[in-house]
């Protein structure tokens, strides 16, 4: 089947979107609205793991502040 003459493109069109892109838009959103969430979510755990890690540290730390002094 050969295209017929107004549907090919001539010098001066402009193609603006092709319909597949505008298709696979639908799709893209929610999958980039997933991966920002998901990325989101990890930060937010490692930051208060670290957080976390720093408070179980000092409350193993020395807290005397001269080791020469006896109890």
């Amino acid at each position: 089947m050969h295209p017929r003459p107004e549907d090919v493109m001539t010098p001066g069109d402009v193609l603006y979107a092709h319909h597949a892109a505008l298709l696979a838009i639908p799709a893209l959103v929610p999958a980039l609205v997933v991966v920002g969430v998901v990325l989101h979510i990890a930060r937010r755990d490692r930051r208060e793991e670290r957080e976390e890690r720093e408070i179980i540290e000092r409350a193993f730390e020395d807290t005397d502040p001269d080791p020469e002094r006896e109890t």
